[in-house]
């Protein structure tokens, strides 16, 4: 039984009129809900209904009523979870696969110390905090909820200061730097550093989504002193020597996978490993599958975890595109549109990787780095973010 009703429905009340007068002010919203126009949000909270409309110039909403065919349900069922998030009190949060397609999201309690064949394993305590329900004939990407503005903080609590990843140019055309092309001189200088390395015998997205068309086997690699600490069985991956790990790289940028260099807290969370400031993460993406791309096109503009290379690039010639939309299937980002019948490059999404070079026929994209100096701004960029060693 509810023991504080009134509190919750008063709570509830006062979050939806809070965010009411959101788009007159708010640039995030505005970028934000171009992707989705209209987004009905039925809400369910300790058995108290209520309903928002989001939309470009306001978000209408209905206290104690239900909407017909939403887009989303949202429920939380724990009272006092549920008082916390209506009070706008933040909290550390992972998140999973439910029933039959819903999303959840668990409330991070702590760590505890189990026992494990090899050793000893560092896990999550959580709580189930709330669940999703998508309408199936919309196909929304469940990142999507990071879009409305209740989770904003939600958002930049999940996304730490020290959080920092940056996707590499493939492309030979911009030439190469020490006698290496780009990725590889990058990659080998904190593989030739690294202390640890682990490499995944498979992509966990392409296998997620049984891909077709890139390597499964070309998998991630993690390094730094903190991969000490992750155990992992010899079907799923192994430690690897520095020239695995380099002709992986090497492999991965023939095969035409996009190279992302980084640091992301949550990632090392997710292998029960804490975090130090030594765990840098070493992924190759694919235009189908990649979850990295799938945050950047379907969450939050707000997760501002992945960058262009700084100096690089991306131009359409108008006169030799011949507007058949090659590059808009490769982009992983959703960084190309058509515009008039040609395309044009999105600088708000654009991450630089090249693949929209690569693929187009008649040579109408190209990609530039202004100065070949950047790479080794780029190795201080991310040295300044992690240490593998």
């Amino acid at each position: 039984m509810l023991q504080n009703k009134e509190e919750i429905k008063s709570l509830f009340k006062k979050m939806m009129m809070d965010f009411e007068h959101i788009p007159q002010k708010d640039n995030i919203y505005q970028v934000d809900v171009k992707d989705f126009g209209v987004l009905k949000v039925q809400w369910k909270i300790c058995g108290i209904d209520g309903y928002q409309i989001f939309k470009k110039d306001k978000i209408s909403w209905k206290f104690g009523e239900e909407i017909e065919e939403p887009d989303i349900i949202l429920t939380i069922r724990n009272e006092d979870l549920a008082r916390e998030f209506l009070k706008g009190e933040v909290f550390k949060f992972t998140f999973g696969a439910g029933h039959k397609g819903s999303f959840k999201l668990y409330k991070t309690l702590g760590w505890k110390i189990v026992d494990i064949e090899k050793g000893k394993k560092r896990t999550r305590i959580t709580k189930p905090f709330l669940t999703a329900q998508f309408n199936k004939k919309k196909k929304l990407h469940p990142f999507i909820i990071s879009k409305l503005p209740v989770f904003r903080n939600y958002v930049k609590m999940l996304m730490g200061e020290e959080d920092y990843g940056v996707f590499i140019p493939i492309n030979q055309s911009i030439g190469t730097y020490e006698k290496q092309i780009i990725p590889i001189k990058v990659f080998k200088h904190f593989i030739d550093k690294a202390s640890n390395i682990v490499m995944l015998n498979e992509c966990p997205c392409r296998r997620m989504n049984d891909c077709k068309d890139y390597d499964k086997s070309i998998g991630c690699m993690y390094m730094g002193n903190d991969t000490l600490d992750i155990f992992i069985t010899e079907d799923k991956g192994r430690v690897a020597t520095k020239e695995e790990a380099l002709e992986r790289v090497k492999l991965a940028v023939e095969n035409g996978l996009i190279p992302l260099l980084g640091r992301a807290m949550d990632e090392a969370d997710g292998y029960g490993v804490e975090d130090t400031g030594h765990f840098l993460s070493m992924c190759f993406c694919c235009p189908c599958c990649c979850i990295d791309g799938k945050i950047v096109t379907n969450a939050s503009i707000a997760i501002n975890l992945f960058h262009r290379m700084e100096g690089v690039t991306v131009k359409v010639d108008e006169e030799l595109c011949i507007g058949c939309e090659e590059c808009l299937k490769v982009c992983v980002f959703r960084g190309m549109e058509m515009i008039n019948g040609k395309a044009k490059v999105n600088q708000e999404r654009c991450l630089g990787c090249g693949r929209c070079e690569d693929i187009c026929p008649n040579k109408a994209i190209s990609i530039q780095i202004d100065d070949i100096s950047r790479i080794d701004e780029l190795i201080k960029k991310l040295e300044s973010h992690v240490e593998v060693s």
